[in-house]
């Protein structure tokens, strides 16, 4: 008897986070290769840059650590380097982080990447559209807490290292592995920021520094490992933190139940002794119910939904074709009133669970709609097959409705053949 599952993914802070340790993680963990990750940097229009990745031993447990490699020659940081540290503390420690770390004392030599100028690349990249739909999310969590930090308006945000080219590499590749698992749920463990004051850029910061600071707001955070015997030590990147929040976890203290199917472990680059530097990420596959007793196939589905109120007509039913031809399995819009006593018009989106990411994106990029509500249904179904039967109007389509043993509970006549569904690939598959 098929039993419904749930794929859940499990991202735990063993040592804090950072954008080249997750997506290490996913590579070391089987769930994505390094062939579709070195596509990233040409998808984004980063000419000649490569992603190395090699084993490596963190306090005995073997990891995997990836790094983003210019050719020679080129500049690592077009536009500038960040805000963020130098990636020193007071005691002249290196931090681990994803962002490429240069010390410039003169303030004149400070140069500097717009937000808007990532935003727009990612939004003009090759990357799938969940893919860049996420990386543009991390990027203005980002901004948004340059923002606060500083100050300053999302519009005038600048970054320093976080705009390097390894950095958007780094968010990108992030972003990339979630797309091509397509959790149905995230769990996190707390992060860890770390702790101490570290040399930044405009001086000595407490650890987390400013924009780390605003990120961790509304997130579950840990402290360091008393193995870790460093006074001053910056375990969680901004870059990492934003991923996690992107995602929007729910944060446990555990592993959740389930079956483990991949495990892997991305390594920073901060030697931490006896206490292994790793970021590690789990799927596991959660039954969501008990087996079904009924003689009916079962799954579990997604529906989307959201309130429209400022659309026409015309427009609502090409959102609901082009729904269908995008692959969901059934489109539905009901009347309603909303606020201000606002006639609006329903629409919701049944999706197969791997699918509905996409399906989100899409409505969010086509229809009028500012947003939109998505939970999951158990669903049971007749088994079905087609048949063609010869009418007196000629040749029709009959759908039969079956139990899983094949006994036929009931037949109608189509009014249209079924038509194919469109699938989503990658770009980049060759």
């Amino acid at each position: 008897m098929f039993v419904p599952v749930s794929r859940i993914l499990y991202l735990e802070s063993v040592a804090g986070i950072a954008g080249d340790m997750f997506s290490a993680a996913f590579v070391d963990a089987g769930l994505v290769s390094l062939d579709e990750l070195a596509r990233i940097p040409s998808q984004l229009g980063f000419e000649g840059v490569t992603i190395e990745a090699r084993p490596v031993l963190k306090a005995a447990m073997r990891a995997t650590h990836l790094r983003v490699v210019a050719p020679a020659g080129a500049e690592t940081q077009p536009w500038g380097h960040a805000h963020e540290g130098t990636g020193a503390d007071p005691a002249g420690h290196v931090h681990e982080s994803t962002e490429t770390h240069l010390v410039v004392d003169a303030p004149a030599q400070h140069q500097h990447t717009h937000y808007v100028d990532i935003d727009r690349r990612l939004a003009d990249s090759q990357l799938p559209a969940v893919a860049a739909t996420l990386a543009r999310r991390i990027f203005r969590l980002l901004a948004e807490a340059e923002a606060a930090a500083h100050g300053t308006a999302l519009e005038h945000v600048a970054f320093h290292e976080i705009g390097s080219i390894d950095s958007i590499v780094d968010v990108a590749m992030a972003a990339y592995c979630v797309a091509k698992v397509q959790p149905v749920r995230c769990y996190a463990s707390p992060i860890r920021p770390g702790r101490g004051f570290a040399r930044m850029a405009h001086g000595t910061q407490p650890i987390p520094p400013p924009a780390s600071a605003q990120l961790l707001v509304g997130l579950a955070v840990a402290g360091t490992p008393g193995a870790i015997d460093r006074e001053n030590v910056e375990l969680s990147t901004p870059t990492g933190i934003a991923i996690l929040k992107a995602l929007a976890p729910e944060f446990v203290r555990e592993l959740p139940s389930g079956t483990i199917r991949h495990q892997g472990m991305g390594a920073g680059t901060m030697d931490l002794g006896a206490f292994p530097n790793v970021f590690r990420v789990h799927l596991i596959d959660a039954a969501t119910t008990p087996a079904v007793a009924l003689p009916y196939e079962s799954d579990r589905i997604v529906e989307l939904c959201c309130n429209i109120d400022d659309d026409t007509g015309e427009h609502l039913a090409w959102l609901a074709e082009r729904l269908m031809a995008e692959g969901a399995l059934d489109v539905a819009l009901f009347p309603g009133t909303g606020k201000k006593g606002r006639p609006l018009v329903m629409l919701s989106v049944l999706s197969p669970i791997d699918q509905w990411q996409r399906h989100a994106d899409w409505l969010l990029k086509n229809s009028t709609t500012f947003g939109l509500r998505h939970r999951e249904w158990d669903r049971l179904k007749l088994s079905r097959r087609f048949e063609s039967q010869l009418g007196a109007a000629g040749p029709t389509e009959i759908k039969i409705g079956l139990t899983t043993d094949g006994k036929v509970v009931k037949q109608k006549l189509e009014f249209e053949p079924q038509r194919p569904r469109l699938e989503w690939r990658d770009p980049g598959a060759k």
